[in-house]
């Protein structure tokens, strides 16, 4: 589930080994967190960066094959300490990747019991924060080696560890032959190793060997950092992306207080320990990948709606589609890889897609629609017909399609939403409605929309009195909503009994929790509308069967 964080928290993370180190390859740091922390430099700036300053900042790295990794770092500040050599090839220890682990994930908590050879250890601390976070645990005889220099598949079985990645995930077994001396792994590395290389975070020599027993350098750790980490955030502040193009690959927040505005963000997002989620603000960013909190206990996921970071709710069932289960074919059409799963392709329409051709709708594979039935007003509050209900109607079922209906509520407590549906039961009485009828309740982006202030239990009283009296009536209650609504407006353990229907429009559902129906785009042209787009949909249930 974490694959995109972890190779770059094994990049970001050996990367902080990067410190200045003596010629005897004894670090110069203390263990002391004010000084690591007082040291580090916020990166205000992200995104993938082709200049580099004249000068890599290091003596030593002048024309080495990682001067442009190691420049870029230190121009941003994360590199740290006054020493002029960088001692690029030299290798890192055990205790100094402790230690980096620890600055970077800004661990609280360590552990009470110590290994055997740490008491008195400059990386004490450090290393008593990875055992109490399950990273480190150790050679099987208390002894954690601190001073032994790291192997390449120690490494990643620390980082993978850090950021728990499955050893035993789906993707693990097909990658088996990925490396010419997979033999050669240690047997408790290669559940990990595979894991990261099914992420796309690890990769051979250039004779696909892994070699797995030789040591990893600060330059290869700063390669890989500057390649998986996009952006790094220690301090409070307004963090404005906006003049880099492409997607961020890794978001890691160390501090409260943060604001990311105008970024696209293709990877997960890390907030270290300590931090208060609540405070770390999103504005018109897009975000595909996973959100997580660590805490003493592990992580936790969390969930973005629109602007703001929220809490799972581990009583409710999560999404149980495969994502890489679904694609499109050449018409636009959503399909799902799946012979145990059946799908159905269908449309929503209103006045505004315009005179329809059902029939050639039908032979363009529609099998259901859902027809808008009406509207409250978000001003005025009145109960609407939508122009072209009853044509829709008689036309989708004149043509074998099968109809359910939606009403665009903007009930503002139960009482409204008890009349929303009775109107609704009105207008439907003479059809034969096989797919269900829907509660789609919605925010307007509108100064004056009466519903702006909504609060969360009028919203799910509502919610739950329109499905109610449809049920009783005889049909079957859905709810529709995008993620924003669902996870803002409503407390979804309030009307977990109902379907529901999510709208999103990408090419693969992000939702964390399961639905029924999936709108995933709303610019679906066909021969049959053709004077607007549609929105469209895929569904799981063959609702005119139930």
């Amino acid at each position: 589930m974490r694959k995109h964080i972890l190779s770059a928290v094994l990049s970001a993370a050996l990367l902080f080994s990067a410190l200045p180190v003596s010629a005897e390859g004894g670090s110069q740091v203390t263990d002391s967190a004010s000084t690591s922390e007082t040291q580090r430099v916020s990166i205000t700036t992200s995104g993938p960066i082709s200049e580099t300053p004249d000068h890599p900042g290091y003596d030593d790295v002048v024309g080495h094959w990682a001067a442009g990794a190691v420049g870029r770092w230190k121009n941003l500040g994360v590199l740290d300490g006054t020493e002029s050599n960088f001692y690029p090839d030299q290798k890192i220890t055990r205790g100094e990747v402790a230690e980096l682990l620890a600055r970077i994930l800004h661990y609280k908590t360590a552990s009470e019991i110590k290994f055997d050879d740490t008491r008195g250890h400059k990386y004490e601390t450090a290393i008593a924060k990875l055992r109490a976070a399950g990273v480190m645990l150790g050679n099987g005889e208390n002894l954690a080696l601190p001073d032994d220099s790291v192997t390449r598949e120690e490494a990643a079985v620390l980082i993978a560890r850090a950021f728990g990645f499955d050893p035993n995930g789906k993707d693990v077994a097909s990658y088996i032959g990925k490396y010419a001396d997979y033999g050669t792994i240690s047997d408790w590395a290669q559940g990990y190793i595979l894991a990261m290389t099914a992420a796309g975070f690890l990769n051979g020599s250039d004779n696909g060997c892994f070699l797995p027993k030789d040591s990893l350098t600060r330059a290869e750790a700063i390669t890989i950092l500057n390649n998986m980490i996009t952006t790094y955030i220690d301090k409070p502040g307004e963090y404005n992306y906006r003049p880099f193009e492409g997607l961020a690959n890794f978001v890691i927040i160390a501090s409260d207080d943060v604001e990311i505005l105008y970024y696209d963000i293709g990877g997960d997002i890390i907030l270290t320990e300590g931090v208060d989620y609540e405070t770390v603000i999103f504005k018109s960013c897009n975000h595909y990948g996973k959100i997580f909190e660590y805490t003493k206990d592990g992580f936790v996921r969390r969930l973005k709606a629109a602007s703001y970071i929220v809490e799972v709710n581990e009583h409710l069932p999560v999404c149980s589609y495969d994502q890489d289960l679904f694609y499109k074919d050449e018409k636009g059409i959503m399909h799902y890889r799946d012979e145990s799963r059946p799908y159905y392709f269908g449309v929503d329409v209103s006045v505004y897609q315009g005179d329809i051709d059902w029939k050639k709708l039908k032979e363009e594979g529609v099998y259901f629609a859902f027809i808008r039935a009406g509207y409250r007003g978000y001003e005025t509050g009145s109960l609407n017909t939508d122009a072209n209900f009853h044509k829709n109607m008689q036309g989708a079922i004149d043509a074998g399609i099968k109809v359910g209906v939606y009403f665009f509520s903007q009930a503002l407590n139960a009482q409204e939403a008890y009349e929303e549906a009775m109107y609704v039961l009105d207008l439907i009485k003479d059809y034969e409605v096989t797919f269900p009828v829907v509660f789609d309740w919605e925010t307007i982006g509108s100064a004056t929309a009466r519903t702006n202030k909504i609060e969360k239990e009028n919203l799910c009283r509502a919610a739950n009195v329109f499905c109610s009296v449809v049920e009783g009536a005889g049909y079957i209650p859905m709810v529709y909503c995008n993620q924003s609504v669902s996870l803002l407006y409503y407390e979804l353990s309030r009307i977990d009994a109902f379907d529901f229907w999510y709208a999103e429009y990408k090419d693969i559902p992000t939702f964390y929790y399961d639905f029924d129906i999936w709108q995933y785009g709303a610019t679906g042209t066909f021969e049959g509308v053709p004077n607007a787009q549609v929105d469209v949909n895929i569904s799981f249930v063959d609702y005119s069967k139930r």
